[in-house]
């Protein structure tokens, strides 16, 4: 997580941090200036950037909900296909096994990798979130001058110190230590409750049923119980304001999954399908027009070469003739001229070597 939060520093990621901090100082003045008090005010930025970036990754988080409504639905049949093969490890079978697989994914116009790329496009968002939250001060000048209270939130007196922190600080703040103490307990808690909710919910969802021979399954159960136990210590070590950024992150991700889901239960199984055999279509044309392109400059480039090499042959053989005619003329030179003479001290020097 310490590699996560010095992300800014990477490329690309760092370039999307450096704008989300834009938006974070954004968010940060326009509430300053229309809130009446300052009370907060960090805490409620989180809360309003948390939102925004979960709104922009909402159709990145539509066509993932959409592909997992496919692959339960491709599932059984991509499970039969693998119980077919499970004992059969020769390379004709694995041959033939990513054969069957493939045909049951163009049936249902999709493709191994349609569910990562949604995840591989949030991975640099998600990445440049955790700078600006956990390193506010650098993008958001403001707080360094502001009072207390702008770092109050709630019950929490300070959310750039971790709840650790808080509790071996809690005699220097004027809330009851009791309190503090059960703000700093809370925190970790509810974030690992909403994280393991979210989880559950987004599973339940997509409909995808764990197949208990699947060697994968038992490693899914434990993610899901790793990940909010992860959630929980590091809330409990970093700043109060990333505990506070993964609480509303899950709840957002759960409001969207509900609502995504209560759209999709409109679309028919077949529409669904129908649609991906269109889109898959549409990719397949547009990847047969950059292969014919493709092709085109391999014709001229091989006709351009050809034209290059026939070329050359025909000058190598106009050489040839020059030096045959040549030879001739040598051969036949009158005695006493100057050709003859020049024969006659060019054959002497051939034979003497």
């Amino acid at each position: 997580m310490g590699t996560l939060l010095t992300a800014a520093n990477w490329p690309i990621i760092g370039e999307i941090a450096w704008v989300l901090g834009k938006v974070m100082n954004l968010i940060y003045n326009t509430l300053d200036n229309m809130l009446p008090s300052d009370h907060g005010l960090i805490g409620w930025s989180i809360i309003i950037y948390t939102i925004i970036v979960y709104t922009l990754m909402l159709p990145l988080t539509v066509k993932q909900q959409r592909t997992s409504k496919m692959t339960a639905l491709m599932n059984p049949e991509l499970q039969a296909i693998q119980k077919k093969y499970k004992n059969k490890k020769d390379q004709a079978s694995m041959l033939k096994q990513q054969e069957e697989m493939q045909q049951v994914y163009d049936k249902y116009g999709t493709s191994m990798m349609g569910g990562c790329l949604p995840m591989l496009i949030q991975m640099p968002l998600l990445f440049a979130l955790y700078p600006v939250i956990y390193d506010m001060e650098r993008y958001v000048p403001s707080i360094k001058n502001a009072a207390g209270g702008v770092k109050a939130f709630l019950t929490i007196p300070d959310v750039t110190m971790s709840p650790s922190q808080i509790m071996h600080a809690r005699d220097t703040f004027e809330i009851a230590p009791a309190v503090i103490i059960i703000t700093c307990i809370a925190l970790p808690a509810i974030s690992a409750i909403t994280q393991y909710g979210s989880v559950r919910l987004s599973q339940a969802v997509s409909g995808q049923q764990i197949d208990k021979d699947n060697p994968m399954a038992g490693t899914m159960k434990s993610m899901n119980i790793m990940m909010p136990l992860f959630s929980l210590w590091m809330v409990f070590s970093l700043s109060a304001g990333i505990g506070l950024y993964w609480i509303f992150s899950a709840v957002i991700r759960c409001i969207q999954t509900v609502a995504v889901n209560k759209y999709l239960k409109n679309i028919s199984p077949e529409e669904l399908i129908e649609k991906n055999k269109e889109k898959a279509a549409k990719k397949r044309q547009k990847r047969g027009e950059k292969a014919e392109k493709i092709n085109a400059m391999a014709q001229a480039n091989t006709r351009s070469i050809s034209s290059s090499a026939r070329k050359e042959v025909v000058n190598q053989s106009e050489k040839n003739a020059q030096l045959k005619a040549a030879e001739e003329k040598r051969r036949n030179a009158k005695p006493g001229s100057l050709s003859a003479k020049a024969n006659m001290v060019r054959d002497f020097n051939e034979n003497k070597k």
